[in-house]
């Protein structure tokens, strides 16, 4: 295959009944759909510790479960337009929100752009637009702009993906993008197995940077290609007041 979503969502249909555990837990690589090629990827994941209550009306982590559906499509070489279709599962009851109920979170577009280089490496950036319900993100709107570099090596793939995220639709949203970094590392068994670790961080807004002060995810992870497609599988945990405290995600991708 020749386009593989590694993301980091759970395919979670059987967990039970996350807020910004995001739909989407990824980091982006260097993979993009050929011209004409069309993808499919299921996301799902599941928070099963976490905050049990929310102080801006979002749904609380605890038990919150998303199930995202992607469709992405080559544009040009080293070009890629998808949709998302989030929708999050409740895990407590609580002012907004019941336990079991379901509920779409966004919908969201994005463009992806990579360009390769050198033996093995990779730039490019991932641009998306969101528009929100108010259980999932306080801002009905929202965008980011992800920078991916990267090297895929034979037995190893290193990626960093640095990313700004923008909020608007009340009064009180920040001017200032929040600043995250997101980074990678694979280690490639075998043509068809691989495993490695992810990490998510928040470094504050772009004019209060606090790195090493904010949310921070460690996953374990691994992928594996099969003949229905390619899987990835992770279990996370987070550290110091990240409101999801333990996590699992999963990405199922083929091609259609």
């Amino acid at each position: 295959m020749k386009q593989l979503r590694w993301c980091a969502g759970l395919v979670l249909a059987l967990a039970t009944g996350v807020v910004r555990a995001d739909p989407e837990i990824m980091v982006h690589e260097g993979d993009v759909a050929e011209r004409g090629e069309t993808v499919f990827s299921l996301h799902g994941n599941h928070t099963w510790r976490g905050r049990r209550q929310s102080d801006d009306g979002t749904w609380p982590t605890h038990r919150l479960s998303y199930l995202m559906a992607e469709i992405a499509t080559g544009l040009a070489p080293g070009w890629e337009a998808g949709v998302h279709l989030p929708v999050m599962r409740g895990g407590v009851d609580g002012a907004g929100a019941d336990n079991g109920a379901w509920g779409m979170s966004a919908v969201m577009f994005r463009l992806k752009h990579i360009r390769a280089f050198g033996d093995g490496g990779f730039v490019g950036f991932n641009a998306e637009y969101d528009i929100n319900a108010s259980r999932y993100v306080r801002d009905a709107r929202g965008a980011e702009f992800r920078g991916i570099v990267g090297f895929d090596a034979e037995r190893w793939r290193i990626t960093a993906n640095p990313h700004l995220m923008w909020g608007w639709g009340r009064a009180d949203s920040p001017r200032s993008p929040a600043l995250n970094l997101d980074l990678k590392a694979l280690y490639k068994w075998s043509e068809r197995l691989a495993w490695g670790v992810e990490a998510y961080t928040d470094g504050g807004r772009l004019d209060r940077l606090r790195p090493g002060e904010g949310d921070r995810t460690i996953y374990l992870v691994t992928e594996v290609a099969t003949r229905a497609g390619s899987v990835h599988l992770g279990v996370g945990q987070g550290f110091r007041d990240t409101p999801e405290r333990y996590l699992l995600k999963g990405v199922w991708s083929m091609d259609l």
